[in-house]
């Protein structure tokens, strides 16, 4: 094996969509902290929260095996559909939570406004899962390096993470190029519409307001 298949083979595991999503949503918590010149403190805060959060959105997995019983395989029965349920739940809650959190605590604009973009996006997904296997990990690994990139235009980089993802997905055989690129473009659109609402009908960096 060769080092682009390794690279490959590994790639979704390395650079899981999870792990894209909660680190674009730290970057996206340290953008904000830093822009308002607040202690150091009050970043870790925030943080903290956002990780206790996350960790609430394996509850639906959790409880799913709990009552089924097995590992993985067994208790999906091989079904992505099931396991598509899984995870859109569990990013709902983390959205939910995490907007409410935010809002109660006044803590800033930008992360309510990404937590309504990753609501948006999953409710598409978990939608269309059932009937099309539209890739999930397209759509999650982009929603967040969108959104910073709309926020504000140096985390562009961001952006090679799901476009790598696309040709990815075709290479594992997890989906065909339809899916991939359907997926890429379902989260493109939601995710710049659900900002052009937020700033009021433009695509301008730097969100001030979001709606609520």
């Amino acid at each position: 094996m060769g080092p682009v298949s390794q690279t490959m083979e590994y790639y979704p595991y390395v650079v899981h969509p999870i792990t894209v999503l909660g680190v674009g949503i730290v970057l996206l918590v340290h953008h904000e902290w830093a822009r308002r010149d607040l202690d150091r403190s009050v970043l870790w805060r925030r943080i903290g929260a956002f990780a206790g959060i996350g960790l609430l959105s394996l509850a639906p997995t959790v409880a799913y095996f709990l009552v089924v019983g097995g590992g993985v395989l067994e208790a999906t029965g091989g079904n992505s559909v099931v396991m598509d349920a899984l995870v859109a739940s569990g990013l709902l809650i983390v959205a939910g939570l995490t907007w409410l959190v935010w809002r109660r605590f006044d803590w800033g604009p930008l992360v309510p406004g990404a937590m309504q973009a990753l609501a948006a996006v999953t409710v598409p997904y978990a939608l269309v899962s059932p009937f099309w296997n539209i890739s999930g990990h397209v759509i999650i690994s982009l929603m967040p390096a969108l959104y910073l990139t709309l926020v504000h235009r140096r985390f562009w980089p961001l952006l090679a993470f799901p476009v790598i993802m696309v040709p990815n997905r075709i290479y594992l055989n997890a989906h065909t190029w339809e899916q991939s690129i359907g997926g890429f473009l379902v989260a493109a659109l939601v995710v710049g519409g659900v900002y052009w609402v937020q700033a009021s009908g433009s695509l301008r960096p730097e969100l001030g307001t979001t709606t609520t």
